[in-house]
């Protein structure tokens, strides 16, 4: 065989040598493919048997379960009945109530005829009322006023002013202040007419303690529910001098024993009287002066007393107020002083409106309108009833006074009007 021949043989040799190791290694890789797919088939076939072995074993669990809850009585509780414990209430938690209720039910003229303490005579037109009659009924059906006020010619025996007070309580569709002037001296209403009162000097805590208690006495006797006294004058026309702390102590106890009876006392006249009835007074004093002295005496009455109900004086104040408005129409006075200064949130009833001091310089419209503005609460004794009511129905309805401020007087009146008579009702 020559060297071609030879070379020639080799290289087909080589070649047959290739092509049986890539038919080999095509054959492995057949071989480990087929192995991969048959292992992953197992694999597939296990989880398919114990998802379907699972599915089965939850069936039966289920179906278990079910047949036990048959076969068990099914027990509901009953919730536990929890009792709300009942809303304690206090008595000024009643008297709020009772107050606004009152309040909601008035008509805009009942509101304002409710503002006004009068005599009997201003409402009824007859000359000295002695007995509640038709023209007593009349008169309180046309006008809800909020009090009267009986002097000395009104009483004529015991049993005269006891059923005529009676009977115009009874005739009032609301409750009614009915008030005098008392406290024991000669000048007071009941002493000066049907007398009965057996008091001696006021002198200190324990002689006007027993004033005050004769004097409620036989006023709630009577009827009568307010009275106004004690005189609170620290000048040399005062009823009780001069010494502040005398007066002061008197008021305090004079005020708790009229209380004490069942009558609201109304102390008079704030910051200090003057003789107003038939002209404008002047008083110069300064706000120093009578926070020194006036003022006291008031906060004594106001915090130690727990008076009622404070007046107001008809004289003016220029030092502190700037012009002569009478105390009763000042806003400084009522509203900055009393109500300011002192604290004082009870009922302001005006000083006497048909005195001279008002006559003079205001018409009975504008005297009340003012007063009210001022804060006021009650105006007493106008020198025309209707034209003031008038006046001051006419300014709540043009938006002058709002009716949330003759809201705000009634809310003192009523309190007072029901005061006592909150332990009753509850």
């Amino acid at each position: 065989m020559g060297r071609l021949e030879e070379q020639d043989f080799d290289e087909k040799r080589l070649a047959r040598r290739q092509r049986r190791k890539k038919s080999q290694l095509m054959a492995l890789i057949i071989l480990i493919t087929t192995l991969v797919i048959v292992i992953a088939a197992g694999a597939f076939g296990v989880y398919s048997i114990r998802k379907v072995t699972s599915a089965r074993k939850a069936e039966k669990e289920e179906a278990a379960a079910i047949a036990s809850s048959e076969n068990q009585e099914v027990v509901i509780e009953t919730p536990q009945e929890t009792t709300p414990e009942p809303e304690v209430m206090t008595s000024g938690d009643v008297l709020e109530e009772i107050v606004n209720s009152c309040i909601s039910e008035l008509t805009l003229e009942e509101k304002v005829a409710g503002l006004f303490m009068v005599s009997p005579e201003q409402i009824t037109g007859v000359a000295t009322v002695v007995k509640a009659g038709s023209s007593t009924q009349d008169a309180l059906s046309k006008y809800a006023i909020g009090g009267l006020y009986y002097s000395a010619k009104n009483i004529k025996s015991q049993e005269q002013i006891s059923e005529m007070i009676k009977n115009t309580t009874d005739m009032s569709k609301y409750p009614i202040f009915t008030a005098i002037m008392e406290d024991g001296s000669g000048n007071g209403a009941i002493a000066a007419s049907v007398g009965g009162l057996e008091i001696g000097e006021v002198n200190n805590s324990d002689t006007a303690y027993n004033a005050g208690s004769a004097v409620g006495s036989a006023m709630f006797k009577y009827g009568f529910n307010f009275c106004i006294a004690p005189d609170l004058d620290i000048t040399e026309n005062g009823r009780y001098g001069t010494e502040m702390e005398t007066v002061a102590d008197i008021s305090v106890s004079m005020t708790s024993a009229l209380h004490d009876s069942g009558v609201t006392a109304c102390v008079y006249q704030f910051p200090v009287c003057g003789d107003t009835k038939s002209a404008m007074v002047s008083n110069e004093m300064t706000k120093e002066e009578l926070t020194t002295t006036a003022y006291v005496v008031y906060q004594r009455a106001i915090g130690d007393g727990g008076t009622g109900a404070v007046m107001m004086s008809n004289v003016s104040f220029p030092t502190i107020t700037g012009d002569n408005t009478p105390a009763s129409l000042s806003k400084v006075m009522i509203s900055d002083e009393l109500r300011g200064m002192l604290g004082y949130d009870g009922l302001v009833l005006t000083g006497p409106l048909n005195e001279g001091a008002i006559t003079e310089n205001y018409s009975s419209e504008e005297a009340a309108v003012n007063a009210i503005t001022a804060g006021a609460d009650m105006l007493f004794l106008p020198a025309d009833f209707e034209q003031a009511y008038q006046g001051v129905l006419e300014a709540v309805q043009n938006g002058v006074i709002t009716e949330d401020r003759i809201n705000e007087s009634l809310k003192r009146i009523y309190r007072l009007k029901y005061s006592g008579k909150v332990d009753e009702i509850k």
